[in-house]
C-alpha cells in the first residue's frame, strides 16, 4: 500500500459523522448507577449514602464534561459536524419534541377521560376514594417552574460552549496539529482545493499545514463568504477578517482581507501533492481529477475566472506550466463536458484557459448553485 493510500484512509468521500468508540456511554451508564443507589441510600439514611451520592454525582459531571468535550472538538476542530449531520442532528430534536408531545398528549388524555367520566372500576368518582391529590400550587407548580425554565437552554448556542470550554482547561477543544487527522468530507476538501487552483495557497506550520486565502478590498464580500463558510464547518477562527494593507509589484498600496485555517497534520498531503519540493512551486497533481468537484470548480471561477462580455470566461493559470493547463484543459471536457482553448498571455511560458460562449450554459448550469451572488457577474 503507498504512502498516499495510507493517507486516504483518514479521509471520507461523503458527508456523514462515522462516530468513533468512546468510553463515556459506558461509563456514564455506570455513573448514573452510582448516582440513583446513592440517592436511595443517602434518603433512607444509609451508612455512606452521602459518600456514594457524592461519587456518583462527580463520576456523572466529570463523565458528560469530556463527552461534550469531545463532541465539541468533532464540530469544530475536526469539522465532522458538516451540514448534512447539524440537519440530521436537528431532525432527531424535532422527531423527540413530537414523541414528548404525544407522550404527554396521552397523559392528559387519560386524566380527562377518567376525571370527565369516571369508570366504575376506580367507584364511579373523581379521584377515587382514599387517594389525596397534591395540591396543584405546591410541588406541581415547580416542576411546572423548571420545566419551562428549561427552554432557556434553546437560547444557548454552541459559541457558548465553545468560550466555556475555553475556560475550562481540562475540556479545551485546542488539539495540537499532529492530533487533526480528520476525517475531511468532500464539500471542505472542494472548498480548499478549489482555491488552489485560484488564488488560495498553503504553507506549512509545524507538524501540519494550513491553508491561507486573501482577496482584495474589492472582492470582500466573496472573502468574508468564504472565511464563514469554512468557520462554520469548524476550520479556522469564527473572528471576522479585517481590511489590511500591503505594497504591490508597482509600490502602490493595497488593501487586502486574508484569514488562515487551522493547521492540520491531515493537510500535510495536500501540501505534498500540489507543492513541488524543493522549489515549493504550485503544481497540478494527477489527483485533481477526484477533488475537482462542481463546488471547487466555483470557487476557481470566484478566485481566478474573468469574464468577458457576450463572450467567453478566461481561467488566470499563468503560474501553471503548458502541460498541466493541457491536463486541467482535458479534465474539463471529460469530467463536464466543457469545451476550451489555450491561450498565450503575451509572456513566456504563461498561459490562460479559456471557455467560449458556446460551453458558457453549460458551465452554468454546475456551478451557479455554488456562485456567490457578489460573483454572479463572471457567469451571467
Amino acid at each position: 500500500m503507498t504512502n498516499l493510500s495510507l493517507q486516504r484512509k483518514q479521509f471520507q468521500y461523503f458527508p456523514f459523522h462515522l462516530v468513533t468508540p468512546s468510553p463515556w456511554p459506558i461509563l456514564i451508564s455506570f455513573s448514573l448507577l452510582t448516582l440513583t443507589i446513592g440517592a436511595v441510600m443517602y434518603m433512607h439514611g444509609f451508612y455512606n449514602g452521602n459518600t456514594l451520592l457524592s461519587i456518583g454525582f462527580f463520576l456523572t459531571v466529570s463523565g458528560m464534561s469530556f463527552w461534550f468535550r469531545d463532541i465539541i472538538t468533532e464540530g469544530t476542530m475536526l469539522g465532522d459536524h458538516t451540514q448534512e449531520v447539524v440537519f440530521g442532528l436537528l431532525y432527531g430534536i424535532i422527531l423527540f419534541i413530537i414523541s414528548e408531545v404525544f407522550a404527554f398528549f396521552s397523559v392528559f388524555w387519560a386524566f380527562f377521560h377518567s376525571s370527565l367520566s369516571p369508570a366504575i372500576e376506580i367507584g364511579g368518582s373523581w379521584p377515587p376514594l382514599g387517594i389525596t391529590p397534591l395540591d396543584p400550587f405546591a410541588i406541581p407548580l415547580l416542576n411546572t417552574f423548571l420545566l419551562l425554565s428549561s427552554g432557556v437552554c434553546l437560547k444557548c448556542n454552541i459559541s457558548d460552549f465553545i468560550y466555556i470550554c475555553n475556560v475550562l482547561p481540562f475540556i479545551s477543544p485546542k488539539v495540537p496539529s499532529i492530533k487533526r487527522i480528520g476525517p475531511h468530507n468532500l464539500e471542505i476538501l472542494s472548498i480548499l482545493i478549489g482555491s488552489l487552483l485560484g488564488d488560495g495557497s498553503m504553507e506549512k506550520d509545524g507538524n501540519g499545514s494550513r491553508f491561507a486565502f486573501y482577496q482584495e478590498k474589492t472582492h470582500g464580500e466573496y472573502l468574508l463568504w468564504l472565511h464563514k463558510t469554512i468557520s462554520n464547518l469548524g476550520y479556522c477562527k469564527k473572528d471576522i477578517p479585517v481590511i489590511q494593507t500591503r505594497s504591490g509589484i508597482d509600490g502602490k498600496l493595497r488593501y487586502i482581507f486574508r484569514f488562515r485555517t487551522y493547521t492540520y497534520s491531515s493537510f500535510n498531503w495536500i501540501h505534498n501533492e500540489f507543492y513541488l519540493k524543493p522549489l515549493g512551486r504550485k503544481i497540478i497533481p494527477k489527483i485533481i481529477d477526484q477533488y475537482l468537484s462542481p463546488m471547487a470548480l466555483a470557487i476557481w471561477i470566484m478566485d481566478d475566472g474573468t469574464r468577458f462580455k457576450n463572450k467567453g470566461l478566461k481561467f488566470c493559470t499563468n503560474s501553471f506550466t503548458l502541460k498541466e493547463i493541457k491536463y486541467l484543459s482535458l479534465l474539463l471536457k471529460n469530467k463536464y463536458s466543457l469545451e476550451s482553448t489555450i491561450h498565450k498571455v503575451g509572456v513566456v511560458n504563461q498561459y490562460n484557459i479559456y471557455i467560449p460562449k458556446s460551453s458558457i450554459d453549460q458551465l452554468k448550469k454546475i456551478v451557479k448553485p455554488y456562485i456567490h451572488p457578489s460573483m454572479y457577474y463572471k457567469i451571467i
